[in-house]
């Protein structure tokens, strides 16, 4: 088990694919909506149709200068693009405007979306060590993620928005990941100097490397075990529960 060097007065987490997950993936997504609207694709072509539009969103999201996340607009036209492609993929035409809608609306409602098994102990752990820490009354947990300003909404519906002190949200502040800003704008809107924060994230170069360029630690979480290319002085963990002990010093 990896050792912390310092008691963090801000631990920071990621919300997608760390927090939480979409309950059914965006092709099990997409043929029902179709199905709704009285389409029944075949199972093979909805998954070929989403291999390419997620290999456009990856490419998409990690292009240099790439500045989507950074505001709601870009952030909806993505999606926009990323459904319009798989729709083109399964031979629909831009005039199927009301299939596109109702894939958008699927995707960002609450129910559309769930917790990790292991959110709900982690972010108790934090508002225990919280509660009975030396500085009970000021910051100590905030969510930093690449989303839209519904971000907050969506947290609040499934019922752990109570547990941070503040949710950052790209889109809203203005700033995206893995913009070294982006992290310092937490740090100073909270009031902790960069180097007594520590950022939990799925993503190496958007958590990990974002929030060390800007001075704080950062936690990889590998839920599933395949990350490459880690700095050896990098903690990677393979629970959220892990990361919140470690970074209590657990």
């Amino acid at each position: 088990m990896y050792r912390l060097p310092v008691a963090y007065r801000l631990v920071c987490l990621d919300a997608g694919f760390t927090l939480i997950r979409p309950r059914e993936t965006m092709a099990g997504r997409l043929a029902r909506v179709l199905e709704d609207h009285g389409h029944r694709p075949d199972e093979e072509e909805v998954r070929r149709a989403w291999d390419a539009a997620d290999a456009w969103f990856w490419d998409e999201y990690h292009r240099p200068g790439n500045a989507t996340w950074a505001s709601d607009e870009r952030i909806q036209e993505t999606w926009r693009s990323y459904h319009r492609l798989m729709l083109q993929e399964l031979g629909f035409g831009d005039r199927d405007r009301e299939v596109l809608e109702a894939v958008l609306v699927a995707q960002m409602a609450t129910e559309a979306w769930e917790l990790y098994d292991d959110t709900q102990p982690a972010l108790d752990a934090l508002r225990e060590a919280r509660q009975s820490g030396e500085r009970p009354g000021e910051p100590f947990a905030a969510i930093v993620s690449d989303w839209g300003s519904l971000l907050t909404e969506l947290l609040e519906g499934l019922g752990i928005a109570a547990y941070v002190d503040r949710i950052f949200a790209s889109g809203a502040i203005g700033l995206a990941k893995p913009s070294p800003d982006f992290y310092l704008r937490a740090c100073r809107d909270l009031g902790v100097s960069p180097g007594d924060a520590v950022m939990i994230g799925d993503s190496y170069r958007a958590d990990v490397l974002g929030a060390r360029g800007a001075g704080m630690a950062g936690v990889l979480l590998d839920r599933a075990g395949t990350a490459t290319g880690v700095d050896p002085g990098v903690p990677v963990v393979a629970t959220l529960v892990d990361a919140v002990e470690l970074v209590l010093g657990g």
